[in-house]
């Protein structure tokens, strides 16, 4: 065999396995891309909700349940408060003497013990300003107060912190498929805290996750109906961390938007 007819040969051969390589790498995203409904392939519908399939695998349901168990929150309402204005982000000045002389000295104390309770979890800083006047307090967020805040205190929703459940799926008891608000698989489960939540370092915070919720170590049931949510690779939500996710999601025909889920982490009561 010739020297050139060996190159050529063996570049050919080069090239099969490269190409061969090629398709098995493509693979899975074509498999991905054909899962994907023809609206949302097409850019008829930027969003779209489908029933769970039947042959969905355990794995992916508990891994869905868990997202959702863990990122469950507990809210604590801010009290009223009388505020200057801020030009700083983050920032709060609170006018407790204010607050004491048109309120009285007992709503500014009970709202001032409030807000030391979220210093206390580590969601605010506190700050003494006399320079300001007397009896004012600067409020600064930490990065746990930015995460979990919600709302605002100058209108709107009110503020709250709403901080993580931090639970744990143990199992998944059953599986039953139909037409539920939220989806077309309701999914019952048990769930515990193997710990308090990182965020809970005050015993009134323990005291309201233990009745809320359970004790550390105490097992619960659960429920939660799952759907299959589609969206536009450039149109998906911040958080969602795959096409195709399996969400709670209790959808308003009327309103064409989702309005929340059905996770219960309680019992429901009699």
């Amino acid at each position: 065999m010739s020297l050139a007819k060996a190159v050529a040969r063996l570049t050919g051969a080069a090239l099969a396995v490269v190409v061969a390589g090629c398709a098995i790498a493509d693979a899975p995203s074509v498999a991905e891309f054909q899962r994907v409904p023809r609206e949302i392939r097409t850019g008829a519908a930027d969003m779209m909700i489908e029933p769970v399939e039947p042959t969905v695998s355990r794995e992916e349901v508990v891994a869905a349940v868990q997202t959702l168990v863990q990122r469950e929150s507990l809210c604590f309402s801010w009290p009223g408060l009388w505020l200057d204005a801020s030009d700083r982000r983050n920032f709060y000045f609170v006018r407790y003497d204010l607050m004491a002389r048109d309120w009285g000295q007992d709503i500014a104390d009970r709202n001032r013990a409030r807000m030391q309770e979220f210093v206390d979890l580590g969601f605010l800083i506190a700050r003494e300003r006399p320079d300001i006047a007397p009896g004012v307090v600067e409020y600064t967020l930490t990065s746990e107060g930015v995460a979990y805040l919600r709302g605002s205190p100058y209108g709107g929703e009110r503020p709250s912190f709403c901080a993580p459940s931090q639970r744990r799926v143990v199992e998944v008891t059953e599986l039953e498929w139909g037409e539920f608000p939220c989806g077309s698989l309701r999914v019952r489960f048990n769930h515990v805290s193997d710990d308090w939540p990182t965020w809970a370092r005050t015993e009134s915070a323990r005291t309201r996750i233990a009745a809320e919720w359970a004790p550390v170590g105490v097992t619960l049931p659960g429920s939660v109906s799952l759907s299959r949510q589609w969206y536009r690779r450039d149109s998906m939500p911040e958080g969602m961390e795959q096409n195709g996710e399996l969400r709670s999601l209790c959808y308003d025909s009327d309103r064409q938007r989702v309005m929340g889920d059905d996770l219960e982490l309680r019992p429901l009561q009699p």
